[in-house]
């Protein structure tokens, strides 16, 4: 079928992203921009008969649900304990799923995985744990788990041929554990029958934190993290499940590379490359690594995501997440015609499969924008029909939000940077009150062009909202990433003010009305920037963000593995001088702003020492500062009345010192 056709069918077939189109709301309630969505992570059955999902429902709980399709009439609903939640949803049969356990803690972290994996009929029913290292000690537990290592276990993938089985990877715990780490220094991976819950070892290797690529049930290919260095990555193979594992030398894996598939007939490897550090490029070679050769790449953006078929899992397109998302189609399969014709008719929302039936005639398309939080439909091959399913967050209208305009500029010392400029809808071309909003981590985390609550909120409001990709930002390789270590105080905090000075110089933003506001690493170049530009900011404001580096070295989660360990001290260095250097908390002398200061008491990412210290060191300096801090919050506010809340405060600060109350 020929492309021109395919477009044809789609354009005839009934189906509605975007909202009627509406009027620009004045302000939109906080509790829009503050509720979870209900329904998210669709999944289909390989027969094509049922969708699973994870629920949220309004009293902030979760389920698993499974929906009949395509009306999507409840058929189960699984419950889950209290802010934990399903994760890695996969079926391993028409009627059998797994899914592994993850826990909320903050909107400002991705759920965490516990560690355990859980599997259950479509209808409910038959429900077995597969893997806990909580139930080991336990009375009545099953003998299946005991025979596997006491760790973390996680879905790492089905047969090819559905056979009600999955992979589950373990990283085991140390059997004595020492300065608070459970690293192990071993990965291994199972086979494991959900019916019965028996495990069979497929693969093991005496390093920690590694993933498995296999072949014909054998784990060929193991990858992950160096302990030493957390941005290296350390590749071994091997011939058979009898053979050692061998360390790929660098001839082989340049300065990156992840393998990621191996073809069906067992010849070929699909990996992310990079020879030099610079952005991932899609590459297949030959299992040793020779003849390779570039399927996709760009000199400025990796590859953020690879489309595949069904089996025999054939890529057919590659995502490069920079800016507003583009997709490389690598053949002219039906998929990829699909995917084009799709984009074609919806030129304003990007549109991939997002989960397909075991023959491919059944495929669930995801659409987003910087508008849409999300959208889905399912797409009948066979009538080429397009059906409405549902919109993650139903009460957020597109056209009530304001487009995400994605900018480069050059930073003072040569470094091409990227982000994103989100103007008020009222703005008329005049400069406007703007918030700078820098994001977390650092390294290796980046703004990306979906929707974003925070910038629509504040545009809503009337402030244009700038967010810079400072170096160490995620998607542009490793040596960009490794060009943000030690720079956490310096050369990341000029790439944000640097972009302040191109916003004003393109008459985007009023240099008299700028406020910075930001969380986690954010709230720390909150308290950061101001201290670096004098004048520059009339207001901060302080989301969970790290006050004194030596609280993180200290008390962080962070600090619990090897692998944390050696990311402070690569990447920002341990010793007093530097953490003196780099922490607000010592330079409050030069911060001569009022400041927001917000936080969660059980926060283990960013201590909640780090608000307590700056407020007694704001008070002994005489220096002015509001407080919003909630108990049994962690990481970011969770609850939706503690969110509201966050917001109010947030609204009222800023329109007091660069808004309508601002002199």
């Amino acid at each position: 079928m020929i492309i021109k056709h395919i477009h044809r069918l789609i354009l005839c077939a009934a189906f509605v992203l975007l909202a009627p189109v509406a009027a620009h709301a004045s302000e939109i309630p906080y509790r829009d921009f503050a509720r979870h969505p209900p329904l998210t992570h669709p999944v289909i059955s390989p027969d094509g008969k049922h969708l699973a999902v994870s629920v949220h429902n309004e009293d902030g709980s979760y389920q698993l649900g499974v929906l009949a399709l395509p009306d999507l009439k409840p058929v189960s609903r699984l419950n889950m304990a209290p802010r934990t939640l399903p994760i890695g949803i996969t079926w391993v049969s028409n009627t059998r799923l797994v899914m592994g356990l993850g826990e909320e803690s903050g909107t400002l972290e991705a759920p965490q995985g516990t560690g355990e994996v859980v599997a259950v009929d479509f209808d409910g029913s038959h429900k077995r744990v597969l893997y806990s290292w909580r139930v080991r000690d336990t009375k009545g537990t099953n003998m299946n788990i005991l025979s596997m290592v006491r760790g973390a276990g996680f879905i790492a993938g089905t047969p090819h041929q559905l056979n009600g089985h999955v992979y589950i990877s373990v990283s085991p715990f140390r059997t004595h554990a020492s300065s608070g780490s459970r690293d192990s220094g071993q990965s291994l991976i199972y086979d494991v029958e959900t019916d019965s819950g028996h495990a069979t070892l497929m693969g093991r290797i005496d390093e920690a934190g590694m993933s498995f690529v296999l072949h014909d049930d054998v784990a060929r290919f193991a990858y992950g993290s160096n302990q030493d260095d957390p941005y290296r990555i350390d590749v071994y193979s091997r011939e058979n499940a009898d053979s050692p594992w061998q360390k790929l030398p660098a001839s082989i894996t340049g300065k990156r590379l992840v393998p990621i598939h191996i073809s069906a007939d067992g010849k070929h490897l699909y990996s992310l490359y990079s020879a030099d550090g610079g952005p991932d490029q899609l590459v297949v070679s030959n299992l040793d690594g020779s003849a390779r050769r570039v399927l996709a790449g760009d000199d400025f953006a990796a590859v953020d995501d690879v489309l595949w078929t069904p089996y025999p899992y054939q890529p057919y397109g590659v995502v490069f997440g920079a800016g507003k998302p583009r997709i490389q189609y690598l053949d002219d399969s039906i998929y990829a015609q699909i995917n084009q014709a799709l984009a074609a008719k919806f030129p304003d929302e990007f549109l991939t499969v997002a989960s397909a039936s075991q023959d491919g005639m059944q495929l669930i398309i995801g659409a987003h924008s910087d508008r849409d939080p999300g959208t889905y439909a399912l797409f009948d091959r066979s009538s080429m029909n397009l059906q409405p399913l549902f919109r993650s967050q139903p009460w957020i209208d597109p056209q009530q939000m304001v487009p995400r305009q994605p900018i480069n500029f050059t930073a003072s010392d040569g470094t091409r940077l990227a982000g994103f400029l989100t103007m008020p809808a009222n703005s008329a071309g005049k400069p406007t009150p703007l918030v700078l909003l820098p994001h977390g981590g650092p390294i290796g985390v980046a703004d990306s062009w979906g929707y974003d609550p925070w910038s629509q909120f504040l545009a809503n409001r009337g402030y244009a909202v700038l967010q810079v990709n400072y170096r160490g930002s995620g998607g542009r390789g490793t040596d960009f990433e490794h060009s943000g270590y030690k720079q956490f105080g310096s050369g990341i905090q000029q790439d944000l003010i640097d972009g302040v000075n191109w916003a004003i110089r393109q008459g985007y933003a009023d240099a008299r009305r700028v406020c910075v506001f930001g969380a986690s690493f954010g709230g720390y170049s909150s308290l950061m920037a101001p201290i670096r530009a004098p004048g520059m900011f009339k207001c901060a404001v302080d989301y969970a963000g790290v006050s004194d580096y030596a609280i993180e070295l200290h008390r962080s989660d962070t600090r619990r593995s090897a692998g944390g360990r050696n990311y402070f001290m690569q990447a920002i260095g341990t010793d007093d001088d530097t953490i003196r250097a780099i922490s607000p908390i010592y330079h409050l002398d030069k911060f001569n702003i009022p400041v927001l200061i917000i936080h969660g008491k059980d926060d283990p990412r960013v201590p909640y020492e780090n608000a307590t210290e700056l407020r007694a060191a704001l008070d002994k300096a005489g220096k002015p500062y509001e407080w919003l801090v909630r108990d049994k919050e962690q990481h970011g506010f969770y609850s939706e009345e503690n969110n509201i809340a966050f917001y109010e405060a947030l609204q009222a600060f800023l329109d007091r010192h660069i808004g309508k109350g601002a002199h």
